[in-house]
């Protein structure tokens, strides 16, 4: 009744203060007059006057040729255009042709090769830049610096990050907040929320003042840590502050509060946003729609996106694959494939999830052959499917039998596609067990060592289970002991495996073992271990 009551509250919040419509309407397809009177579509790539990475490098190597030679600030431009497009080995390498023709780099050269170093995770050149930096009687700025932290942080060196900052501060150097963002954001992101926030406390007492976007990244890690509770607390801290909240902040809360299924906060939170005429930008519509996705209510999901367009939110394709997203869910396919052609109505484009999205819809719903034709489909587009596209399309061609087509995408993708990953293996790995081909499991076991993979608990989990059921309990049991050499620790479905197939090959004693070593240090036992062997002392009448 509360969520009923909350979305009610919403709707009728929207609808004063925009003119909504009344819920349940149609989901209209838009005429051609309102498409054209949005903007032009979003995914052309124009990146600082070039329409791609030919024309950067067209231009780059007709100024390399020229005499006299263009301003190192043409270079700058040309190289910033390449970053931008993340085709950092690229970049560096032009950089040193610069060298080779005797350029001679400014700051801003050197703080985008800096840059560059940073996101390949060579943090070692990028500091030996710096040292280049102060040879040549440059004076680094804090552009350089918060570069600096920032290739600590998307590292996963955010400790780092935070004591080269503090060194900084301490030699003199000013940071600003561009400087003190990346290191909060570097701490949400990797759950540190509390570091975070003291990392603000500590900034009140220095020039640099906290804002908004500071206290938006820390109230939206808290929310996403399931912290709603310290997240209202610190929003409402930030309000006695003199803080004014926006978007983003009322966002992050509502996104908490709906993961935590208070609907009551999250009707109040939206009155709150009205109230304060601030507009629930597109990203908080994407996030209450999602949430009534996942509780399967559907009805009310669109009829929250109906609501969005109304008051003249164009919904993007984030939109359309949650939609799509929670009718797969649900097993409503028809209706996510319905949404996948709206979105060509609406003049957006697709992207990978789109497809991923349905294709893995059709699959859970034993639908294989639209499964494979969506796949075929995406080949005549611009899009290249990933790693979780190949898995999902694997994991159902195999699923329904069909081996054999599964191992043609497997081998396609070793061959050039996407880097299959563990899990791409463990399908093939649970397809060939279920079928007992034993060997090929093994075979295919072994290829992910060779391409410098580690298989996971379910991994030998898999390829355990196969070898009992096919009555190859010796080799079973060299891969249990193979697992806790490499630290990976057994669960219950390792040892239930391993005390069935031991029980069904007559070795009751030998189960009884593992038992009371999984009672002493494994994982809890579960009823299914019980059973098995009751199941096996019934019938070898050891009734006591």
């Amino acid at each position: 009744m509360l969520l009923f009551s909350a979305l009610t509250t919403i709707t009728t919040s929207l609808r004063l203060r925009y003119g909504i419509i009344p819920k349940f309407c149609v989901f209209v397809t838009p005429s051609i007059s309102r498409l054209s009177s949005h903007t032009s579509p979003k995914n052309q790539n124009f990146i600082s006057g070039f329409d791609s990475i030919h024309d950067a490098m067209a231009l780059f190597t007709h100024f390399i040729t020229v005499h006299p030679l263009p301003s190192v600030v043409q270079f700058n431009m040309i190289l910033g255009s390449i970053v931008k497009i993340k085709h950092y080995p690229l970049a560096i390498s032009l950089y040193k042709q610069m060298g080779f023709k005797g350029i001679t780099p400014s700051l801003i050269t050197l703080s985008i090769l800096i840059n560059c170093y940073c996101h390949l995770g060579q943090m070692g050149f990028a500091f030996s830049v710096l040292g280049l930096i102060l040879k040549k009687g440059y004076q680094p700025n804090t552009i350089t610096f918060t570069t600096l932290i920032k290739g600590f942080c998307i590292n996963g060196d955010v400790t780092k990050g935070m004591d080269f900052c503090e060194s900084m501060v301490v030699q003199g150097f000013r940071m600003d907040e561009v400087s003190y963002g990346t290191l909060i954001n570097g701490l949400c992101k990797i759950g540190r929320t509390i570091d975070a926030i003291g990392l603000v406390r500590k900034m009140e007492g220095q020039w640099v003042k906290p804002n908004v976007v500071m206290y938006n990244m820390i109230i939206d890690g808290l929310c996403k840590d399931g912290l709603v509770n310290p997240a209202r607390d610190l929003y409402s801290e930030i309000v006695v502050q003199g803080i004014s909240p926006d978007v983003f902040t009322y966002s992050g809360l509502i996104r908490g509060f709906c993961s935590m299924d208070l609907w009551e906060e999250v009707g109040w939170l939206m009155c709150e946003m009205v109230d304060k005429k601030i507009y629930p930008s597109i990203y908080t519509f994407n996030i209450l729609i999602d949430a009534l996705c996942k509780k399967g209510m559907l009805v009310e999901a669109q009829d929250m996106c109906n609501s969005m367009v109304e008051r003249g939110q164009r919904p993007d394709i984030v939109t359309f694959n949650t939609l799509m997203s929670g009718h797969c869910l649900h097993s409503t396919v028809d209706e996510a494939r319905k949404l996948f052609d709206t979105v060509v109505e609406w003049g957006i484009a697709h992207d990978v999830w789109s497809y991923n999205i349905l294709i893995i819809g059709y699959c859970k719903s034993k639908r294989i052959d639209e499964a494979v034709s969506l796949f075929n489909e995406m080949q005549f587009t611009n899009l290249v499917p990933n790693i979780i596209t190949y898995s999902s399309l694997i994991d159902g061609l195999c699923k329904s039998g069909r081996i054999s087509y599964a191992l043609e995408l497997f081998n396609a993708i070793i061959d050039g596609g996407p880097p299959p990953n563990v899990i791409t293996f463990n399908i093939l790995l649970d397809a060939f067990c279920k079928i007992k081909h034993i060997d090929r499991a093994i075979a295919l076991f072994n290829l992910m060592f060779e391409r410098g993979l580690t298989p996971n608990v379910w991994s030998y989990n898999i390829l355990i289970n196969g070898h009992c059921r096919s009555k190859r309990i010796d080799e079973a049991m060299g891969l249990f002991k193979e697992m806790q050499c490499k630290n990976l620790v057994p669960d219950s479905v390792t040892y239930n495996s391993l005390i069935d197939g031991l029980c069904k090959s007559g070795r009751v004693s030998n189960a009884w073992e593992i038992f009371n070593a999984m009672h002493d240090s494994g994982p809890t036992v579960n009823v299914i271990t019980y059973n098995i062997l009751l199941d096996a002392f019934g019938k070898i009448q050891h009734v006591d």
